[in-house]
């Protein structure tokens, strides 16, 4: 483990509709802060967030991919090698909750064996 500061790295990806604050829960879980003006992700953005769980350092690379339907065949390519997915939704949007569906189908079709969160 020389030259490395963690012991364990996952990549986790997060994914939602457009709007249901993915960047926002993202942000406050990895810089500890909130911002209220709204920039949507072009694209996908990640943030880096290292742990330490039972004395071991923990690395968590996380994706936040656009919600947009233009940026579906982008994000598919983000998929591979992830160990976890978390699917956003926002609480006071039944389409996007209705969306989970879809987004857990696109799930199964680009990783094999992977957690899932729903948020």
């Amino acid at each position: 483990m020389a030259g490395r500061d963690y012991d364990h790295l996952f990549k986790l990806l997060v994914i939602g509709d457009s709007n249901v604050g993915k960047s926002s829960l993202l942000l406050r879980f990895a810089e500890s802060s909130f911002s209220g003006s709204y920039i949507t992700t072009i694209g996908v953005d990640f943030k880096i967030r290292t742990l330490e769980m039972d004395g071991e350092k923990v690395k968590l690379q996380i994706w936040d991919t656009a919600g947009q339907e233009r940026f579906r065949t982008i994000t598919s390519t983000y998929y591979r090698n992830t160990h976890g997915v978390i699917v956003v939704y926002d609480v006071t949007n039944r389409e996007s909750f209705a969306n989970v569906k879809r987004w857990l189908n696109e799930i199964s079709q680009n990783c094999d064996d992977v957690c899932k969160i729903l948020g």
